[in-house]
């Protein structure tokens, strides 16, 4: 028996950019199981470093899967999907080391590639000379410091 499936609304989300979306949830339904055939589990409306974009979650035989739609634009893409990362990630993990490198003079610890909320962006862990270790979120896409978090 399918149990009905609600929107939840980031409670994040200002009323007035809320009356901005431009795809409704039933389109943004139909492109999700577009992208990815199954149940729908969980539907919600989320925003992250810009992006108005609707975010479910479907079930499918043997697996749960998340599936994004861009509340103003309509584009779908399931996460880590290959080939929209090919088209998202403009540069290398070596040129992200290196903007990191630019920001704080230290020691890379660990660097990987990941993906927040549709999103591709380099995560740099590094250690200074005075032992203090720092975390950089870079855009996998455009090369900004989207984010800088030094441990205590």
């Amino acid at each position: 028996m399918n149990r009905p499936v609600y929107l939840e609304i980031d409670d994040d989300i200002p009323a007035d950019v809320l009356k901005t979306v431009r795809i409704s949830q039933e389109v943004a339904r139909k492109l999700a199981l577009g992208v990815q055939p199954g149940t729908i589990r969980e539907m919600e409306l989320e925003t992250g470093r810009g992006t108005l974009y609707y975010k479910f979650e479907i079930k499918t035989t043997n697996r749960k899967v998340d599936v994004y739609v861009d509340a103003m634009t309509g584009e779908a893409w399931r996460e880590n999907d290959p080939e929209r990362m090919k088209q998202k990630v403009k540069i290398s993990l070596e040129e992200a080391k290196k903007i990191a490198l630019n920001q704080v003079k230290g020691t890379i610890v660990k660097a990987k590639l990941d993906e927040d909320d549709g999103q591709y962006l380099y995560e740099v862990e590094m250690r200074t000379d005075q032992w203090r270790e720092v975390e950089f979120e870079i855009s996998a896409t455009t090369g900004d410091v989207l984010d800088v978090d030094w441990d205590d």
